[in-house]
């Protein structure tokens, strides 16, 4: 109950800086959601036709976005400048943990709607003598500006206060392994077996005894997490423990399973200490944190361990509003706890027609 406390204070103070919301002069990037008319479509088309790359040589990197609500939520979550280019307005949106990023957007859509402007009045001056009016800062044009809050960006204990509570989580894998280990020894399985009771209620049983214990043994960590450390687990933080709990029962499951087809607690030991959980404990993001939109082959291999579907699914519950992984990895681990049972207590019975 301790030991996950411990490591959230730990790792949370100690990889602050990693998370660190100042500002920085670093590539800025753009969502761009483009519904112009008039100069706002003006101002676009000479940023799109300019000889200068607006990325290498200002640092601006300019992508595309399908509406103005996932402009906004780029904006808050992944701490993008978000500009709407609204028929004949222009409008930034900025994270307000990143200023300096926002303004130096709003200069360069400024600076381009002025110099448009700029040579509008001068060729209304006078159009042959226009060269010679441009050089006057005579248009100003103005760009609106909201900052959207930075509440819910994610500091390093809102990273590791999840990580770790759910790398603890998976470790309950170890404790039906030495209880299986340490009945077989002492024949207790057996003798409750004699009572009538059946292997299947038995497995269902134990499984149902070690949901509870999960269910109760992570509570402190996790309120303590919440109260003490402002660990932000979305607005319903009941439900992500429930989830949590779900997880702790897969975990449950396949600790059983392993037990039963690998006789050797030595066996057992090595396989667990050794491949699953270094592997899956990276993969999961335990150790330093991967974008959870990550692509390609890595992104993939990542999804090899239950740790990053679940570390993934909270994020993005929280962060992105997308519950959408939670409900799919639940679905599968309830999935994989029945296939689990289902193998152990074919396997029991199996080893009993022998005997």
């Amino acid at each position: 109950m301790i030991f996950p406390i411990f490591l959230m204070i730990l790792i949370g103070s100690i990889l602050t800086s990693a998370f660190s919301d100042k500002s920085n002069l670093t590539k800025v990037d753009v969502a761009l959601l483009n519904q112009s008319e008039g100069m706002a479509a003006e101002v676009i088309d000479a940023l799109t036709t300019a000889s200068v790359s607006i990325e290498k040589d200002y640092g601006i990197k300019m992508g595309y976005t399908d509406s103005e609500k996932e402009g906004k939520k780029e904006a808050r979550v992944n701490k993008k400048v978000f500009v709407h280019l609204d028929k004949e307005k222009i409008l930034v949106y900025g994270n307000e943990s990143e200023p300096l990023n926002t303004a130096r957007v709003v200069a360069l859509f400024r600076s381009v709607a002025s110099s448009i402007q700029t040579v509008k009045e001068a060729y209304k001056i006078d159009g042959e003598k226009a060269i010679e009016l441009i050089g006057a800062d005579n248009a100003t044009y103005e760009v609106p500006v909201e900052l959207i809050p930075s509440k819910s960006a994610m500091s390093s204990y809102d990273y590791y206060g999840v990580v770790e509570l759910t790398l603890m989580v998976m470790y309950m894998m170890l404790i039906p392994i030495g209880d299986l280990f340490t009945d077989k020894r002492t024949k207790i399985k057996e003798r409750i077996l004699l009572t009538g009771l059946s292997r299947v209620k038995y497995y269902f049983a134990s499984l149902a005894a070690y949901s509870i214990f999960a269910l109760a043994v992570f509570i402190p960590a996790f309120i303590f997490s919440i109260t003490y450390l402002g660990v932000n687990w979305g607005n319903y933080s009941v439900l992500m423990y429930l989830y949590i709990v779900l997880f702790a029962i897969f975990n449950v499951a396949l600790g059983m399973l392993l037990a039963q087809l690998l006789k050797a607690r030595g066996k057992v030991d090595v396989i667990l200490s050794v491949i699953i959980l270094p592997i899956f404990s990276f993969l999961g993001g335990s150790y330093t944190p991967f974008p959870y939109d990550m692509g390609g082959v890595f992104g993939k291999i990542l999804l090899v361990s239950p740790l990053r579907w679940v570390n993934v699914g909270i994020f993005k519950s929280v962060y992105a509003q997308d519950s959408q992984v939670i409900w799919v990895s639940s679905a599968i681990f309830i999935l994989l706890i029945f296939i689990c049972l289902f193998i152990v207590v074919a396997k029991e019975k199996k080893e009993e027609l022998r005997a």
